[in-house]
């Protein structure tokens, strides 16, 4: 006869909650995100007067984009924001995929206005129409870009790729019925992906700062070489929108509800097998809630004299210990 036992928070089944090393990253995203919208709204200004003396379209070019960047920060800040309200009946995974739609706007920001200064510059090239450009102004501002993108970019990837770990694991969960649900507090690995969103638009304005000196230098140096301003447009408009590729795939496949390519999931379902008392595995779901924050639901068939018990806490334990998926939903099955 099977054993029935549950575990209730407040009145409700336990849910999907936000755990307190959530809240603390959150807080770190939001002071890191609201200091680089002030350098950016600070330095748009520099560029938007420095562009218009320069007659720049690079500079201004990057102005827009740093415009930009101040509304995908701004989004950024409330997807942050938004995912840290609590689960509830309705939204029984709470709100965190608020944060991979937020990155979503963001790039789409990115491509809508990489695709106006593209035509801008293509349509100036054609018909020759781009008027004295002055390549000193164009260095003194870029060089000026270059100093306070590093700033940018060193408080954003600050403490980057440094897990957060835990020795030990919070779970609480229930079992009713053969099926358990466990809940894992899982270590942190990499940045919040709305930092990572707001790495990217100012690793591209890096990008562009270094490509705007340059091309200013050598307009500096012969007056005549004033195309290479649209040419460094151009040439470093399709930079940034390669950045944004490995972000709009890792959205793409949550949207999807892919399996996260740092899963194997033929290798996890090859070690549940390897457990002595199961005897099969099947109907086995991973997919992830946002960028970090992965799931794994499956029934788990045991031998007839096996102890449910055990081979739940087997069966957790080698998910959680290979894997670190945070979020496990096991039905075992005789």
């Amino acid at each position: 006869m099977d054993s029935r036992r549950s575990k209730v928070c407040g009145e409700t089944a336990c849910g999907f909650s936000a755990s307190s090393s959530d809240a603390k990253e959150r807080t770190a995203s939001m002071r890191k995100l609201c200091f680089v919208v002030v350098l950016c709204l600070l330095f748009m200004s520099i560029e938007v007067v420095g562009g218009i003396k320069a007659n720049s379209l690079a500079i201004l070019t990057d102005a827009a984009h740093l415009l930009t960047d101040v509304g995908a920060f701004a989004i950024s800040m409330l997807s942050l924001w938004a995912s840290s309200l609590e689960a509830n009946p309705r939204q029984s995974y709470g709100f965190f995929r608020i944060e991979i739609l937020g990155a979503l706007v963001s790039i789409q920001l990115i491509w809508l206005l990489t695709g106006i200064l593209v035509y801008e510059a293509v349509t100036r090239l054609l018909q020759e129409t781009n008027d004295n450009v002055y390549g000193f102004f164009m260095v003194l501002v870029a060089a000026f870009g270059l100093v306070v993108n590093i700033i940018m970019i060193v408080v954003l990837g600050h403490d980057h790729g440094h897990g957060h770990g835990h020795d030990h694991v919070h779970t609480h969960g229930h079992v009713m019925g053969g099926e358990a649900e466990q809940l894992l507090e899982k270590p942190k690995e990499g940045r919040n992906i709305n930092v990572q969103g707001a790495y990217l638009h100012v690793l591209g304005d890096l990008i562009q700062s270094i490509g705007v000196m340059i091309g200013g230098g050598l307009i500096w140096y012969e007056p005549k070489w004033k195309v290479i301003d649209l040419i460094c447009t151009l040439f470093f408009s399709v930079i940034v929108l390669g950045t944004t590729i490995k972000m709009i795939r890792g959205i793409l496949e949550v949207l999807m509800e892919s399996t996260p390519r740092e899963i194997d999931a033929k290798q996890l379902e090859k070690g549940l097998m390897q457990i002595e008392e199961v005897v099969g595995v099947h109907e086995l779901h991973i997919w992830a809630i946002t960028v970090g924050k992965a799931l794994v639901s499956c029934p788990v068939k045991i031998r007839p004299e096996a102890d449910d018990d055990m081979v739940l806490n087997k069966v957790i334990d080698y998910i959680w210990r290979e894997f670190h998926i945070s979020h496990v939903t096991i039905q075992i099955e005789r």
